[in-house]
C-alpha cells in the first residue's frame, strides 16, 4: 500500500517520537511520516505532539506559552534529541518520502491563523509531496484558500464531527464497523484510517484487506 504513514516517524527505543532521529529512519526506510505541528510564544513552528512539553520533556509549560530559545533548552525524554523546527524537518525529508502533516492549535491562537500564517512561506517553499491535516476545520479551509494545490484533511472518529467539503478524512480506527466506512466513502474522496496504537504487519495486513482505506498513519 502506497499511503501508509510512519506515526511521528519511525518510534522505537532508540528514537522518540516527533524527533529528527525517526524522521531520519523513516526516510531512510521509505515509510511516509506522519508529524504535529504547534507554535511558540512567539511565532516559530515547531514539531511537538503535545500541548504541554511534561510527558516529553518533563516541564509543566504548554508550547504556545514558551520562546523558542526556551524550547531549544529542552530534550525530548533521556536523549540528546530536541524539538525540531518544521524548518528542519522539511530541509531534512526534502521531499524524499511524503509528509501528512497535523496542525495543532491552541485555542488563544484560533480565529487569527497564527500558526497556518507562520507556516505557509515554509510550505510554499517546499518542493516535496505534503498533505495537511487537522481536527479544526476552519485551520483547513483557511489552509486551503492559501494552498488550493494542497489536500487538505479532517481528522474524525466516533467522538468527533465530520464536516463535508475537505478532500479526504483521516478516521480513527477503533471502533470503526464496515458499515461506518460504506458511510465515509459516500461522503469522501479519500479515506486515511489512523491507528492510535502502532499495529503489527499482520494487523495492518488484516485492516487493509477489511476497510480498503486510501492511506494509514500506523
Amino acid at each position: 500500500m502506497k499511503n501508509i504513514f510512519a506515526h511521528r516517524g519511525l518510534v522505537s527505543g532508540s528514537f522518540s517520537e516527533n524527533s529528527l532521529s525517526a524522521f531520519r529512519e523513516a526516510v531512510f526506510m521509505k515509510k511516509g511520516i506522519e508529524l504535529d505541528v504547534r507554535i511558540t510564544n512567539d511565532g516559530v513552528p515547531v514539531v511537538f505532539h503535545d500541548k504541554t512539553l511534561k510527558r516529553m520533556c518533563g516541564d509543566k509549560r504548554k508550547v504556545s506559552d514558551c520562546t523558542y530559545d526556551e524550547i531549544c533548552t529542552l530534550h525530548l525524554l533521556d536523549t540528546e534529541e530536541k524539538i525540531p523546527t518544521l524548518d528542519e524537518v522539511l530541509s531534512l525529508v526534502a521531499g524524499k518520502v511524503p509528509l501528512l502533516i497535523e496542525i495543532k492549535l491552541p485555542k488563544r491562537f484560533l480565529w487569527h491563523h497564527k500558526l497556518e500564517k507562520a507556516m505557509l512561506p515554509l510550505l510554499k517553499k517546499y518542493k516535496g509531496e505534503y498533505l495537511l491535516q487537522s481536527f479544526n476545520k476552519y485551520s483547513m479551509r483557511y489552509m486551503k484558500r492559501k494552498l488550493p494545490k494542497v489536500k487538505c484533511g479532517i481528522l474524525s472518529g466516533n467522538n468527533y464531527s465530520e464536516p463535508d467539503g475537505f478532500d479526504f478524512i483521516s478516521y480513527r480506527l477503533k471502533g470503526l464497523t464496515p458499515k461506518k466506512m460504506s458511510s465515509l466513502k459516500e461522503k469522501y474522496n479519500e479515506i486515511f484510517l489512523w491507528t492510535g496504537k502502532q499495529l503489527s504487519e499482520a494487523e495492518l495486513k488484516k485492516v487493509i484487506a477489511e476497510y480498503r482505506p486510501d492511506g494509514i498513519i500506523n
